[in-house]
């Protein structure tokens, strides 16, 4: 006797697999957009586009604002006027603000990812931290990008985090940035004496020995000498 085949019996189709077979064309829009959102997440926790760069913690363990402080509005950052005072977070999103490093001589250096020159320029900057250690406070300011990329740019250009008067800091909302800028080009670096005044400015990549000439100048400005044009 031959047996007779049985019959497989149809799973029933669920009303969401009926719906996307019945419209392939927006089942595959749908895929696309959840893949979209899922990678939007991940950006948002690995990249950290605000970067600390809204609020730091201070030495209290508060929240603060970060930013520009205690100015005049439109207070600008000119040469032989007082710098505009402001707190940033670091990388670890402790406040640092410029004021705590009167009597030093202050070098703010602005710097990002994208910027050729920045890259070419910041291991002679560090060099001037390492000879400077007592006397030179160096700030490298992060302009308008999330911690994740600016951590990213130093730690895969083995630069280093470990000098004690070297501050890695993020502006990531550029608003220190845009009370400093001299036009658009970066980098943009600012000499700022033991006195709190911006002594010299320069809009653009420097080469060591420039550095030192500047750096030296400005640890031996007081007062009374007049500042570089």
């Amino acid at each position: 006797m031959s047996k007779k085949k049985r019959k497989r019996v149809k799973e029933p189709e669920s009303p969401i697999a009926g719906f996307i077979r019945r419209h392939p064309k927006l089942g595959r829009r749908l895929g696309i957009t959840a893949a979209l959102a899922v990678a939007a997440l991940a950006f948002w926790f690995v990249a950290d586009p605000l970067g600390g760069g809204l609020t730091a913690i201070d030495e209290n363990g508060e929240e603060v604002r970060a930013g520009i402080i205690d100015g005049e509005p439109n207070a600008k950052a000119r040469t032989g006027r007082p710098a505009p005072n402001f707190l940033l977070p670091d990388y670890e999103r402790q406040a640092v603000r410029l004021d705590q490093f009167q009597g030093k001589v202050v070098f703010i250096n602005f710097w990002a990812s994208w910027c050729g020159p920045c890259e070419r320029e910041m291991p002679f900057i560090q060099q001037v931290a390492e000879q400077f250690p007592d006397d030179v406070v160096v700030l490298a300011l992060n302009r308008g990008e999330s911690k994740g990329i600016a951590t990213g740019w130093t730690r895969s250009r083995n630069f280093r985090e470990d000098l004690p008067n070297f501050y890695w800091l993020l502006d990531a909302r550029e608003s220190v940035f845009r009370e400093y800028q001299r036009g658009s080009g970066m980098p943009q670096s600012y000499f700022i004496d033991r006195n709190g005044i911006v002594r010299d400015t320069i809009a653009r990549g420097m080469e060591y020995d420039e550095m030192l000439i500047i750096v030296q100048s400005t640890i031996n400005a007081s007062v009374s000498s007049p500042p570089n044009n």
